[in-house]
């Protein structure tokens, strides 16, 4: 907005969502359970979803059991049902709609999968995070969340190498993944609280008043 509105922008003033951030994190914190990925994105083009399905293959492949849950849906949700099929993965990753509640569903995740820039803010990603999951995001979006290393691991989504080096750093070094989740936290109990979300828009509210 200031750089649409130059002469404005001293006038405005970024207030951050706010969320309820937990205290423990939910990644990998029960070692008998499998390892499960969360994906909470429209399902509008199947071409969004093919570098994943297909690196989600190789791990399986090669000998990595962990679950898949797609929450979403869309205009191409039957081509991607097709697609799983042909890849031969509907036994590890499975489709829910959207209407299921979002947190119960990201509460399952050990890992939190963005599997395409954003462009906008995405209230589903920050409450990935603050449920404690490991988050694996994608480079050229517009996303403060995302911190290279600190709040999430990064991939390029156009580049298959870059996406499975991505999800291995986490289904292989757990306790690096715990600590990309407890990191992420503690970024949004500095920078995305309820309490400070509401002073900040009280202290709006108190200023355009005087």
């Amino acid at each position: 907005m200031a750089s649409v509105h130059p002469r404005f922008a001293e006038m405005i003033e970024q207030i951050n969502i706010g969320t309820f951030t937990g205290e423990d994190s939910g990644c990998f914190s029960d070692p008998s359970r499998l390892a499960t990925m969360v994906i909470a994105d429209p399902l509008d083009k199947a071409d969004d979803f093919e570098n994943l399905f297909s690196v989600i293959r190789r791990l399986m492949i090669n000998g990595y059991e962990f679950m898949t849950v797609i929450a979403g849906g869309g205009r191409a949700e039957k081509q991607l049902w097709k697609l799983l099929s042909a890849l031969g993965l509907l036994q590890i990753v499975s489709i829910v709609p959207r209407r299921m509640p979002w947190r119960s569903v990201l509460a399952a995740g050990d890992i939190f999968i963005q599997p395409k820039p954003n462009y906008v803010f995405d209230p589903v990603l920050l409450e990935a995070m603050s449920i404690g999951a490991a988050v694996a995001g994608c480079t050229g979006g517009v996303d403060d969340l995302i911190i290279e290393d600190q709040t999430a691991v990064v991939f390029d989504p156009n580049d298959e190498i870059s996406i499975m080096r991505s999800l291995q750093r986490l289904l292989d070094r757990r306790e690096f993944a715990r600590q990309i989740a407890r990191t992420a936290q503690q970024y949004l109990k500095e920078n995305h609280s309820v309490s400070k979300m509401i002073a900040a828009t009280l202290k709006v509210y108190y200023e355009t008043q005087g």
